[in-house]
């Protein structure tokens, strides 16, 4: 059951605002089921532990010096005096509690001894350090202690008696239903104790108090006489097994009442902090899905005559270049170099290397114009711009997001101009490549008459590339307004008797819509920049699965 204790903090990042809060939850949770376990392993008749707790100086070690009648706590004013615990036992349990506090780790500050002088067979008396010590090892020892113990002596000093640390012990162990006395030490004023009564017994009417008169100087050990009589009445109640087996089966039913608080607790802060990281999750993907929605809605072009005329200008200028057809490049280029060869010696070498190369030069497709990647990236990076805005005022509007905000501004980068042109390289289809295989099915079933017309055009490929490049630019709809006016009129009869403005279309809506993925991606890739910081906060779900399960088995025992 100790579920907990290798890792405290269940993945949180302890950037979010409520991680010290979690996190304090997680390790007394932790601490609390380790006890469970400890006390499960010890059965209901292990003798009890009764721990003496008090502030610094409020002579804790004095009484426990005294109900063992025995100088083993070292007794005196500096702060703190104890250090680690101060454990008396029977000498039969020495070997037990050495493995406790090696468990606990408390073994290197803490010491254990059998009872000398006066022994309590069903007894486990504990000093423990001081619970306002400036030592916080002392602190988690004294703590450790208060969730153990199955009775607690607490000692104030006239002094400290309304300190508001002791105050908090006291309502802690009446909040877990704690067998406790409290005792006012060093007393030398009835209107102290008179006033000390009075407070506790208002906030807690069945509270039982005594009072130990002062003792001048510093003394080791109290008389045994009525100033500690009382205690030992009480030590010496647990001689019967059956108060040991009532006080500790008690104790063991309040532990799992009070641990099973604690994880319902903690849960519930969990799925407290999950809801905020979905809720941000949600606010970033909505944001996201409105910037797409604008931006498709802004592809499309509304054509104009400057368009068209943009669009027939371009065309004429790749059929004014073209004067082969693109695709039967390698066997053009093959059949020129055989001739080349045949009348190289002829020809000085100057000549036949810048023939070739104007070849290659007239054949290879030339460069997208600024009208398609261009207009894209910039209609990219604006829109990304504007996402990554949106975000940011959402974080910074809301406050449940505000620890959102500082981890975004940290570990959320923004995608450069240079990261978007490479994004979009990748995930847009290679135009070249996609013509290539359209004029190659195009080509299928066509008659011989018409193949060998085909490969004496070179107009087919220059509308292929001019219909992929409005369609990148302007969107399929632009291509519908200007196929009939600025590109079929270039295309020849036979070709459009092969239903070519149909295919067209299909390459275009085809482009049309790898455009528009390709900007899906990049928006959802900058959305997931910040989606995938804000699911590693944690906690993990494997151990929050843990904790519900501990938290079933818990139900069903308690």
């Amino acid at each position: 059951m100790a579920v907990l204790q290798g890792q405290p903090d269940l993945g949180l990042d302890p950037r979010v605002k409520n991680y010290p809060a979690l996190k304090k939850q997680i390790i007394d949770t932790g601490g609390l089921l380790h006890a469970v376990e400890w006390r499960n392993r010890l059965g209901p008749y292990f003798p009890v532990l009764i721990c003496i707790l008090g502030g610094t100086g409020a002579g804790k070690s004095v009484l426990f010096n005294s109900l063992i009648a025995a100088k083993a706590s070292k007794v005196g004013l500096r702060r703190p005096c104890t250090r680690g615990a101060m454990i008396s036992c029977p000498l039969p349990l020495i070997d037990t509690l050495e493995g406790f506090l090696n468990e606990w780790g408390f073994r290197s500050e803490s010491q254990i001894f059998p009872y000398q002088a006066r022994t309590f067979e069903n007894v486990i008396l504990v000093d423990t350090p001081d619970f306002d010590s400036i030592e916080k090892s002392n602190q988690i020892i004294s703590d450790h202690f208060f969730i153990l113990s199955d009775l607690i002596l607490f000692v104030a000093s006239q002094e400290k008696y309304a300190d508001m640390a002791g105050r908090k012990v006291i309502r802690n162990a009446f909040k877990w239903g704690k067998e406790i006395r409290v005792i006012l030490n060093k007393a030398v004023s009835e209107d102290a104790f008179a006033d000390f009564q009075q407070s506790l017994c208002n906030e807690f009417p069945e509270m039982e108090l005594t009072r130990i008169d002062r003792i001048e100087g510093i003394p080791d050990i109290l008389p045994t006489d009525n100033r500690i009589t009382h205690f030992l009445n009480v030590l010496e109640k647990f001689e019967s097994i059956d108060e040991v087996f009532m006080l500790r089966n008690a104790e063991n039913t309040r532990l799992r009442s009070i641990t099973l608080e604690n994880l319902e607790t903690t849960i519930d802060s969990i799925n407290n902090f999950q809801a905020r990281v979905r809720k941000v999750i949600h606010s970033v993907e909505t944001i996201a899905e409105n910037v797409i929605e604008k931006v498709e809605s802004q592809l499309d072009v509304s054509g104009s005559k400057d368009v068209e005329e943009r669009i027939q200008v371009r065309l004429e200028n790749l059929l004014r270049k073209y004067d082969i057809l693109y695709a039967p490049r390698s066997v053009v280029r093959m059949a020129f170099r055989k001739v080349f060869t045949t009348i190289r010696s002829a020809i000085p070498a100057n000549w036949v290397a810048r023939d070739e190369a104007s070849i290659d030069e007239k054949v290879s497709i030339e460069t997208f114009l600024q009208n398609d990647y261009g207009y894209s990236l910039a209609m990219i990076e604006a829109s990304i711009a504007r996402f990554n805005l949106s975000v940011a005022e959402i974080l910074s509007s809301e406050e449940d997001f505000s620890d959102f905000r500082s981890i975004a501004l940290e570990s959320c980068p923004r995608l450069t101009s240079e990261q978007i042109r490479t994004f979009y390289e990748q995930v847009f289809p290679n135009i070249e490549q996609l013509l290539e295989g359209e004029f190659e099915k195009f080509k299928q079933g066509l008659s011989t008459a018409d193949e060998l017309k085909l490969y004496g055009s070179y107009t087919l490929w220059a509308v292929f590339l001019v219909t992929a490049e409005v369609a990148i630019g302007g969107g399929i709809t632009l291509l519908d307004m200007v196929l009939n006016t600025a590109i079929a009129p270039f295309i020849p009869k036979w070709l459009l008797k092969l239903k070519i403005v149909d295919i067209l279309r299909d390459i275009a809506a085809r482009v049309d819509s790898y455009r528009r993925d390709a900007f899906r991606e990049i928006l959802q890739s900058q959305a997931k920049i910040y989606t995938d910081v804000f699911l590693t906060l944690g906690p993990d779900e494997a151990s929050v699965k843990n904790l519900m399960n501990l938290r079933d088995s818990f139900k069903n025992t308690v």
